[in-house]
């Protein structure tokens, strides 16, 4: 594995456990060797010496006088015997002293106190113990510009005090919960609880015994045993929320706080024997180290877990060894339960080779970030510090250190590492360690500890690689020298040019001299791109410009934004990794960091997870790195400054060179849209973001709050236009403010708002001033230059938001206006037409571009149709309320007109298909385009298309084309589709007749289209006729089928065979051959009987009256059909079948002979019949039993012939009257000369006889 300066554990395999190093040449490597002797690794020493006033009061010393540090709030603190002083160890100044104690001091600690317990200025709790008490009391501070703790002021009063029953405490330590742990001299750990209300009998605070039993602290401690092992030091792990304790002799025990820090149980222990026994096991050959080494343990500094995932605290010993331990749980998730040695580190002077200095008689020891500070006295008056640090080296197969020693005046009392006021873990969101020093020296400050002697502090400074870089450029003048070479070679070259631009992109920070020479280093020692093997392919062009590859610093790979993966690719330079590093960790604790956060409130407000001043610091950094490359990276590589590359190069070098200028110059874009989104971000923090985002639409707000950083910069373009839409809706009404506004955003993001958003910012303002305005002429004016300014920037708008506004003021014809507008510049080649017209795939993202804007319209239009269909006081979707229904048929009308007059045949295509949708054909008739016809007669080719035909023969119709609307109703009677019925296609074919004798014309071809068309209609009313039969005949379950079948119209043959044949449909069969003309005299008969008898039967149920009144209408109507056709009205034959029903059923004699004359047949005629039926002398007479039954019916006839002549001229009746004589006296004749005797003969003869005496009248 290799080593990772971010987390201990790794190049030392400390996972494994027992493991020894520091034994050899290559742990702990000279800087000599690598021609860096002269690079400092601990800046100057600063001695700040202790007030006068405090020196003077060391001459009072009576008892004991001990030394701390408080570095929270940069104080050092002295007790003298019972008093207590405080100073500020940076300056010097602010001395303050405590001398309400009775007792010697022991040991002093600063707490944060817990929050709710006391009074917001109370900001730490000072805690005080002596040999009987432990008293608590409160910390105060007056602020001085920006030093909060300027002036220290201690409460007079204890907060608390009580006594800690015999027991020393010997030192104090604190968590950022407020809890209090004290160390006692017998062994045991206590903690000083308390709260805000009375409580434990009646008391706010109480000493617990935290190593014992719960209730330890009953137990007077003459009665306890056993504690004769001093605690001597605690320490807190904020980020494991453990405790542990270094006792006396050496033992370390380790207390659980739990997940919440709010419990606490002992888990485990290792005392210094099992310490030493796993030391001297790890260190048996090869390494045969002494065991005097490991022992005794002077100090323990937790490993924060963000420092190393498995190593968790350090020991030193006297010697100088580094012993590390790891905690483990039981079981996989649970909480801590043991402690191991897992590695042991060796100081320097232990390599073979190494130089022969090493650590002794350490007494004070501290870790913090991976890098180790000790203590040893050297003699009574001097210190010497060894600082030993992993942040030289970097990333090396394993752990390599730099130590060097500093010797300090006097015995150091303290030890502490200034605390960082920029946290950068704070910023950085997930990491699972603490990002190395070669990381984050670019926001993190130089490391400073603090160390504490009766002559004072003395301030030492860790020299991060950056500060390195600056003494070598500072000692070079501005000259190359080897030693800054040798640092490139160091660090490797992408890590010494990100080193590089931390001094050349802050002027702010660095001089001008140094930062020039910065830049000449990064180009000179930045290396140069190349190839792999095979031919350099070129990237393209039009690349994408943002891509998140680009925070991956591994140069072998093609890291352009936008740049091609090619199959061989380009390795790019230390100077292209070195920028992509720098990017990378300047946006590190932003790029993938939610923006926003969602306030826990009632209106859940949207509040920006960054204030103005981090934004601020970004910006100032990555503005500098922007200013770099805009300087740089336009430049080729002869021009750069200080390039080595001025030698004739390669053709595939010279390729490589142009790639990763592509890829600088779009790093370059990528820059300056971050630098643009953070100046967006803190305008929008300085304008109050929560007001801001609360007028943000509901989708975007949601979509905020899942967007990052990087969200923002690569594709938030709609989240960007809508912050910045809202932001000036806030100030609209107040132009002056606007401008400046617009100015402001114009200066800070240009890409972001452009010139086009600028306009858009104007014409929204307009608008919304329109929308207040009661004069309808300036109102009219500033909607129409509204207009003008949002058609020349349609790809910015938020047209639906525009159109509803617009809508709300009733500028319909600028709805209209700006969506035809917005549509064309979205399609400037009309590709959508194209589309349109031939159904080809070209173009369609173009047409549903298109579509969208023209929903636009018809969204108004919708709201339009629906108020003129309602009531009044119908509000539509922008809230603006119509009086009446008229008024919104009025508007709807209106903008209609607007519609029909555009020029765009694309949105004349989506506008029929709305008013279609909607039932509005009338409407759509009303149109007059030249697209109009064009759009039905496409559409008529499609399936389905019974609606637009329905709908074209009406548009031909009233273009008066009455030919082409005769022909399309002719197709829809034929339409093969189940959704006309039988009516619907009598009635296309009726219009169609009508329209074919519109015609003008005389052409042959239109006649006879005429004559086809009137066939139709007759065969359609015969099969109309067939199809009223076949839905009375419910018990027939064919039926029903046929039913269904004849809702299509059929041929004449068919109507026949398939359906008045197949389900004995008489009358309809005589109509079928009448309407042919086919003459079958046998099939007539055949008809006629079959006809005469279902109407017979299917009155059979009636009485006598009802039934021959019923057969006499059926006969007289289709008499009056057929008897101008006389072979489809046999006369003799049907009055034959009538006289013989009429026979049969007793009926009047009469009835046959009235009927015929009501169907219109004349006497003449109809004696001519009978007296045709009487020659034949058929036998059915005598069968029925009535031979003389004809004799009886003509003399009826003639009677009502004689009747009827009363009405002619006398000069034209007397020849009628002559031959009805004649007829008479023959028919006397021939009954006289009859040989049958009875009734029947009897009847006609008195009938006939009767008749001559009445002719003797005449």
């Amino acid at each position: 594995p290799r080593f990772n300066p971010g987390d201990l554990s790794s190049g030392i395999n400390a996972e494994y456990g027992g493991t020894l190093t520091g034994m050899t040449d290559g742990d702990y490597p000279s800087l000599s060797s690598q021609g860096l002797a002269s690079l400092p690794l601990i800046g100057p020493v600063r001695h700040v010496p202790l007030p006068a006033e405090l020196s003077e009061q060391f001459a009072h010393v009576q008892c004991n006088c001990i030394m701390g540090l408080l570095p929270t709030i940069q104080r050092g603190w002295v007790t003298i015997d019972t008093d207590i002083f405080f100073w500020n160890y940076e300056t010097g100044g602010d001395l303050a002293y405590y001398e309400g104690l009775a007792e010697v001091v022991l040991s002093v600690g600063l707490v944060t106190p817990k929050a709710g317990v006391f009074q917001p200025h109370i900001k730490f709790l000072l805690v005080v113990c002596t040999a009987s008490e432990v008293v608590v009391l409160g910390v105060t501070f007056q602020s001085e510009g920006d030093d909060e703790y300027a002036l220290m002021h201690l409460q007079p009063n204890p907060l608390f005090s009580l006594s800690s029953d015999g027991v020393n405490m010997v030192q104090v330590r604190g968590t950022p919960e407020g809890r209090i742990f004290l160390a006692g001299a017998n062994g045991h750990l206590y903690e000083l609880q308390y709260q805000s209300y009375l409580s434990w009998f009646g008391k706010r605070c109480k000493l617990v015994n935290q190593s014992s039993s719960y209730f330890s602290f009953l137990v007077p401690s003459a009665l306890r045993f056993g504690e004769n092992d001093a605690i001597v030091q605690i320490e807190y792990d904020k980020t494991r929320q453990v405790l542990y304790t270094r006792s006396e002799g050496g033992s370390i025990y380790v207390y659980d706080l739990g997940e919440d820090g709010q419990g606490i149980s002992s888990v485990c222990s290792i005392s210094q024997d099992t310490i030493l026994s796993e030391a001297i096991r790890a260190a048996n050959n090869p390494h045969g180290v002494d065991s005097s080494n490991f022992k005794p343990l002077v100090s323990i500094s937790p490993i924060r877990k963000t420092d190393s995932a498995s190593l968790a605290l350090l020991g030193v010993t006297s010697s100088g060894v580094r012993l590390f331990f790891g905690i483990t749980a039981a079981s996989l998730g649970g909480r801590y339960s043991s402690i191991s040695l897992s590695h042991i580190r060796m100081p320097p002077g232990f390599a073979p080779n190494g130089p022969p200095q090493r650590p002794l008689n350490v007494h004070m020891a501290n870790l913090t970030r991976g890098n180790t500070m000790m203590c040893m006295s050297q003699n009574d008056s001097i210190d010497v510090v060894w600082s030993i640090s992993p942040d030289t080296f970097g990333s090396t197969a394993s752990l390599q250190e730099t130590s060097i020693t500093t010797a300090i005046e006097g015995r150091v009392w303290a030890l502490e590492e200034s605390p960082e006021p920029f946290s950068f873990e704070e910023k950085v969101a997930g990491t699972r360690t603490f990002p190395p020093t070669v990381v984050c020296q670019h926001v993190q400050p130089a490391r400073r500890t603090i160390l504490l002697t009766s002559q004072g502090t003395f301030i030492l400074t860790a020299m991060r690689p950056v500060d390195q870089l600056h003494h070598l450029l500072e000692g070079s003048n501005g000259m190359d020298t080897e030693a800054v070479a040798n640092f490139f070679k160091l660090h490797k070259e992408k890590e010494g040019c990100a080193t590089a631009l931390i001094l050349t992109c802050n002027p702010v920070a660095t001089d001008h001299l140094i930062a020039a020479s910065a830049a000449r280093a990064f180009f000179r020692y930045g290396g140069e791109p190349t190839t792999r093997s095979g031919t350099l392919q070129q990237a393209p062009n039009n690349t994408t410009v943002f891509s998140t590859s680009l925070l991956n610093t591994t140069s072998n790979r093609d890291q352009s934004l936008g740049g091609a993966i090619m199959p061989n690719e380009v390795v790019y330079s230390g100077k292209h990794a070195g920028i992509c590093l720098y990017f990378a960790r300047l946006l590190a604790p932003l790029w993938d960091g939610k923006l926003v956060e969602e306030h826990q409130t009632p209106d859940k407000l949207l509040i920006s997870r960054f204030t103005c001043d981090d934004l601020a610091w970004f910006t100032e950094q990555l503005s500098g790195l922007k200013a770099f490359l805009d300087e740089y990276a336009p430049l080729s590589v002869s021009e750069l400054p200080d390039s080595p590359c001025r030698t004739a190069r390669s053709g595939t070098r010279i390729q490589a060179e142009a790639l990763e200028r592509n890829s600088v110059l779009q790093l370059r874009l990528l820059v300056q849209y971050s630098v643009e989104a953070l100046e967006l971000w803190r305008e929008l923090c300085e304008y109050q973001f929560h007001l801001v985002a609360d007028r943000l639409p509901m989708n975007i707000k949601e979509e905020l709050c899942r967007t990052t950083f990087r969200d923002l910069v690569v594709s938030g373009k709609q989240i960007t236009v809508a912050l910045i839409n809202a932001l000036m809706e806030r100030y609209f009404g107040d132009s002056n403010l606007t401008d400046a506004l617009s100015a402001r955003l114009r200066e800070i993001c240009p890409n972001l708002y452009g010139a086009a958003d600028l306009k858009t910012t104007k014409a929204k303002e307009l608008l919304q001033s329109a929308k207040h305005q009661t004069n309808k002429s300036e109102q009219s004016a500033m909607l129409q230059k509204s207009l003008e300014l949002f058609k020349q920037v349609t790809v910015n708008i938020d047209l639906s938001g525009i159109c509803n506004q617009y809508a709300s003021v009733g500028f319909y014809e600028g709805i209209v206006e700006l969506c035809l507008a917005t549509a064309g510049d979205q399609d400037n080649q009309n590709l959508a037409l194209h589309l349109t017209l031939t159904g080809e795939e070209l173009g369609e993202q173009l047409l549903v571009a298109r579509r969208h804007c023209y929903t636009c319209i018809t969204n108004t239009l919708n709201n339009l149709l629906a108020m003129s269909q309602g009531a009044s006081g119908v509000q539509n979707n922008a809230g603006v309320k119509v009086s009446s229904a008229a008024e919104a048929e009025k508007q709807l009308t209106a903008m209609l007109q607007f519609c029909y007059s555009s020029t765009d045949e694309v949105f004349h295509v989506f506008l029929y298909e709305w008013l279609i949708g909607n039932n509005l054909v009338n409407r759509l008739l009303e149109v007059k385009s030249s697209f109009l016809e064009p759009y039905l007669r496409r559409t008529a080719k499609q399936p389905d298309n019974l609606q637009i035909l329905d709908i074209m023969w009406k548009f031909y119709e009233k273009e008066k084309n009455y030919s082409a609307a005769a022909r399309i109703l002719a197709k829809l009677a034929d339409r093969d589709t189940d959704s006309l019925t039988l009516w619907d296609r009598i009635d296309y074919v009726s219009r169609a007749i009508l329209c074919a004798k519109a015609c003008s014309t005389t052409l042959h071809n239109e006649g006879e289209f005429l004559h086809e068309l009137e066939d139709k209609m007759d065969v359609a009313q015969l099969q109309l006729n067939i199809y009223s039969c076949l839905e009375q005949m419910t018990s027939n379950p064919d039926a029903a089928g046929a039913v269904t079948e004849l809702n299509k119209l059929v041929d004449i043959s068919t109507l026949y065979s398939e359906y008045a044949e197949k389900f004995g449909l008489a009358e309809c069969q005589l109509a079928i051959i009448h309407c042919a003309g086919h003459h079958d005299p046998l099939l007539v008969q055949r008809l006629w009987r079959e006809l005469l008898t279902q109407e017979i039967n299917s009155t059979q149920h009636l009485p006598q009256v009802s039934l021959m009144s019923s057969l006499r209408n059926k006969i007289v109507l289709l008499g009056n059909t057929y008897q101008s056709a006389e072979k489809f009205f046999p006369l003799q034959f049907i009055v034959q079948q009538l006289e013989i029903i009429s026979c049969k059923g007793g009926w009047d004699e009469g009835w046959v002979v009235e009927t015929m004359l009501q169907t219109g047949i004349q006497h003449s005629a109809l004696h001519s019949t009978y007296a045709s039926l009487l020659q034949m002398k058929q036998a059915c007479w005598e069968q029925l039993g009535a031979p003389y039954h004809l004799h009886i019916v003509i003399s009826l006839l003639l009677t009502s012939y004689v009747s009827h002549l009363n009405s002619v001229p006398l000069q034209e009746r007397k020849p009628v009257l002559c031959a009805i004589q004649d007829i008479i006296d023959a028919h006397v004749v021939d009954l006289q000369a009859s040989t049958s005797v009875g009734s029947d003969v009897t009847s006609a003869l008195s009938r006939f006889k009767a008749l001559q005496a009445g002719f003797n009248k005449y």
